[in-house]
């Protein structure tokens, strides 16, 4: 469980924060930079949400870069409403990586950062490699910026919908598309944990490639053989390398058919274990849901994610159907709406106009796929525009292409 800190000189978050079992969140939100100040030294937080105009004498970034020699180990989390290039630079010299401005932000990022396993790091130290090279060659330059490769976000994406829409293929499909154009690690699992099909969709077997599993039949999977080893205190994310199954492009972990492992071994402990060592290895880790909300899988997974796909059909009884599900999700589990997003299979002209299903279920559209068989280039690349990817080769893309840049504002630095 994560102790988090929040010091925004509002309750609000703090209050949304507390609605979440998995945090610990202190009852207090401060509202002066001394008084955090004083309770950050004599405390551990592994978060720590500041504000950049928190009331107090010092100046934000000598106040932050205090706090952080301060708590060394914790994240913190920076709301700012404006900040310089220069500062920004500075800050993310310190390790305080998560910079948001206040009117971009939304809750579901603070969520997906105060979830992330470890500090994004990645641009600071490409930064710092590139600075090297510079100083190597005794150039000079002040902000570097510009020719640093975009940092990998990393998500945890549920496929969620009306039972028989044929989310699943839709999850397969993206996944596909994913891996041909974006430079990350990514995994599928088979989060239907009753009826797991994932394997078949991809003509595969459910068993994993690197192991011999010595388990009934039943349980001849990637995610029984997970747990099964998690109740012997044996897993860890060494162990997720082993019962992976290599496709094309991702890793795909088999899921399960059995009704009594799904009412009496797995469970939430589980998967808060699985999913941390799945994010301490991947940049995207999909989890293809079950329709059926009486799963706790459903309802775990839906809090987990930072982002869902909503799949289902423009029809009548869809829509009934997408209504009543979210219902329970938005009004009884108290999942936030904003990270719904709407795609829409099988599209049919004769359904309801997508604009007025999307308007109904007060939720964004993504995407139209007319079939769901086929990876229709068009309708999977508008879905994966919503998702924040860095794409094949980038990195040397942009090296070639800024070879100029640098010598520009290396001279300008010069002068």
């Amino acid at each position: 469980m994560k102790t988090i800190i929040t010091a925004l000189g509002n309750q609000t978050l703090n209050n949304e924060l507390k609605k979440h079992s998995k945090y610990d969140v202190l009852e207090e939100d401060f509202l002066y930079q001394e008084a955090l100040m004083e309770y950050a030294s004599k405390n551990e937080a592994d978060v720590i949400i500041v504000s950049g105009i928190l009331q107090g004498d010092t100046p934000m970034v000598d106040f932050i870069t205090e706090l952080k020699n301060t708590r060394v180990s914790s994240r913190i989390i920076l709301i700012v409403d404006e900040i310089s290039d220069e500062d920004k630079n500075i800050l993310i010299s310190k390790g305080v990586f998560d910079i948001f401005f206040d009117q971009d932000v939304e809750i579901s990022d603070i969520l997906e950062a105060v979830d992330r396993e470890t500090p994004i790091n990645i641009e600071a130290q490409i930064k710092n490699e590139v600075k090297k090279r510079l100083e190597k060659e005794n150039k000079n330059i002040t902000d570097i910026t510009t020719i640093v490769s975009k940092v990998q976000k990393q998500e945890v994406i549920g496929i969620f919908g009306t039972n028989g829409s044929g989310k699943s293929s839709v999850s397969v499909n993206l996944v596909k598309a994913l891996s041909k154009q974006a430079k990350a690690k990514i995994l599928l699992i088979d989060f239907d944990t009753l009826n797991g099909n994932l394997n078949e969709i991809l003509e595969i077997g459910a068993i994993p490639q690197n192991i011999d599993l010595i388990m009934d039949e039943d349980k001849r999977n990637g995610l029984d053989f997970a747990s099964d080893l998690f109740y012997k205190n044996k897993f860890d994310m060494n162990v997720l390398d082993e019962i992976i199954i290599e496709c094309d492009g991702f890793d795909f972990l088999s899921g399960n058919t059995s009704l009594h492992i799904c009412q009496n071994v797995l469970n939430e402990n589980f998967y808060n274990c699985l999913i941390k060592c799945a994010k301490e290895k991947y940049d995207f880790v999909f989890l293809d849901l079950s329709s059926n909300i009486f799963l706790d899988s459903t309802k775990w997974a839906l809090k987990e994610c930072t982002k869902v796909l909503f799949v289902t059909e423009n029809t009548n009884v869809c829509l009934k159907k997408s209504l009543q599900i979210l219902d329970i999700a938005i009004n009884f589990w108290n999942i936030y709406k904003e990270k719904f997003n709407l795609v829409i299979n099988r599209y049919s002209q004769s359904g309801i106009d997508v604009d007025i299903f999307s308007e109904i279920l007060k939720m964004k559209s993504i995407g139209i796929i007319k079939n769901n068989m086929i990876i229709n280039t068009d309708s999977y690349d508008k879905i994966l525009e919503t998702l924040e990817f860095v794409p094949k080769n980038n990195f040397l893309k942009r090296i070639k292409r800024n070879t100029k840049m640098l010598a520009s504002i290396v001279g300008t630095a010069k002068t």
